[in-house]
């Protein structure tokens, strides 16, 4: 029996969109063993977790600090690939009561059982697959609602088995599996009939679904869905069948993000990518000829890469522009111990920061570019936030816009003629609003 009823928890979210569906069904995990979601300070505290970057891993152990000073009777559960990779002898020192790694995450409830009903413990709880490489199983968790974000984060797959020569995912994440897709289907069906009316898929590396294709007709069609989109694909998985398939799904949006990394071939062949620059070139090609030459491309771009020499950035940036990108994120190279290229040697910070200025300064031209396309003309908007006067939510086509509240409620899809763009978002009359999504200057490691 679980001992969690009149609970009171919060849930922290660290990193990607996968991270961000799992720590929305952690959540209904919790409300299904009687729990309740606080708005304040909590008896149970979650935080799932990142460790894609040595600043992703002093986020969560600040954020564990934080919590264990300011609630210190709170649980405090540590969920994810941090948790994943902390090595053993750490763990009683990161000061976390119950830690959880992945593809347990499902045990959640269970182990905060544990703890009440014995009162607490001198010892932490800890949950984790050691073997979670060669582990083809799903973690079992599920979502009825969304109840973070107005929008609805659907995980499909997990791990991958890509091993670019910076990233730790793999280790951490484990082999591929796909989710089946009846249970797929089902649970959008459950998120669409409590009144969502967009689902992002997601997944570790979701190009290895078993059947992208087949799954996006499916939840594609499904009644009362307005909006279907990726949370991110591999350049690689879009073949001719995913894109038959998102051209005969009329709920998908026209927005793809696809990640590059770089634009430069050595650089790409160092980093372990398994495409080319004109491999990538053709892909976008392809993708604008077969859906839509006005489709939202973005991407995501690594500055300082151990092979990026003074040429290679120079390359990468032209690339960028060619292709034209909508919104780029750009983020510097940081060494994850474990990988291939932490044993490379890093370039100087200084040369590292004047380059991702340069790329941020393009990014923002970039989007601006893209965006003002829409000035004047009428878009479709899906109200995620109210701030002041305003309402805030994104188009079809992933540009944030701010309006004018006449009245609107959240969720709800509107029309309205953006009339400028500044601070990186649409906006209609007087409103200043800013938002920089995702442009800042990013942490330096």
């Amino acid at each position: 029996m679980l001992q969690l009823k009149n609970k009171t928890y919060n849930v922290t979210v660290y990193g990607c969109r996968t991270n961000q569906y799992e720590g929305e069904a952690l959540a209904a995990l919790l409300e299904e063993a009687g729990a309740v979601r606080s708005a304040s300070a909590a008896d149970i505290e979650v935080i799932v977790t990142c460790t894609i970057t040595a600043a992703a891993d002093r986020k969560c152990r600040k954020q564990i600090r934080k919590l264990r000073r300011e609630n210190p009777h709170a649980v405090i559960a540590v969920c994810g690939c941090y948790a994943q990779n902390v090595p053993e002898a750490e763990r009683e020192l990161i000061g976390a009561d119950i830690i959880i790694g992945n593809r347990l995450k499902n045990r959640l409830a269970e182990a905060l059982s544990r703890w009440f009903a014995d009162a607490g413990s001198e010892n932490s709880i800890a949950l984790f697959d050691r073997d979670i490489l060669s582990d083809d199983s799903w973690d079992s968790l599920a979502l009825d609602r969304p109840r973070m974000h107005g929008r609805a984060f659907l995980k499909v797959q997990d791990g991958c088995d890509h091993y670019c020569s910076y990233c730790i995912v793999p280790y951490v994440r484990g082999r591929p599996v796909s989710r089946r897709a009846d249970e797929v289907a089902e649970e959008a069906r459950r998120i669409v009939a409590s009144g969502c009316k967009e689902i992002i898929l997601t997944g570790i590396h979701l190009g290895l679904y078993d059947d992208l294709p087949g799954l996006v007709r499916r939840i594609g069609n499904i009644g009362g869905l307005r909006r279907l989109r990726f949370g991110s694909i591999e350049p690689f998985a879009v073949n001719d069948d995913l894109l038959d398939a998102i051209a005969d799904t009329e709920t998908f949006c026209p927005h793809l993000h696809l990640p590059l990394q770089s634009g430069d071939d050595s650089v790409l062949a160092s980093m372990r990518r398994g495409y080319t620059s004109e491999d990538f070139r053709m892909i976008t090609k392809k993708i604008r000829r077969r859906l839509n030459a006005d489709i939202h491309l973005s991407t995501d771009l690594m500055i300082g890469f151990p092979a990026e020499d003074d040429a290679a950035f120079e390359s990468s940036l032209r690339f960028v522009e060619e292709i034209g990108f909508g919104k780029v994120h750009v983020f510097p190279f940081s060494p994850r111990e474990g990988t291939d290229a932490a044993k490379m040697r890093v370039l100087p910070e200084k040369k590292v920061r004047e380059r991702v200025l340069r790329a941020l300064a393009l990014a923002d031209k970039l989007h601006e570019r893209y965006c003002s396309k829409w000035i004047g003309k009428s878009v479709s908007v899906l109200v995620e936030e109210k701030r002041a006067e305003a309402v805030v939510g994104l188009t079809p086509n992933y540009m944030r816009v701010a309006a004018q509240d006449r009245g609107y409620t959240l969720s709800e899809e509107i029309d309205v003629t953006p009339e400028r763009y500044a601070n990186g978002m649409l906006l209609t009359g007087g409103l200043s609003l800013s938002h920089r999504d995702g442009l800042e200057i990013p942490e330096f490691l």
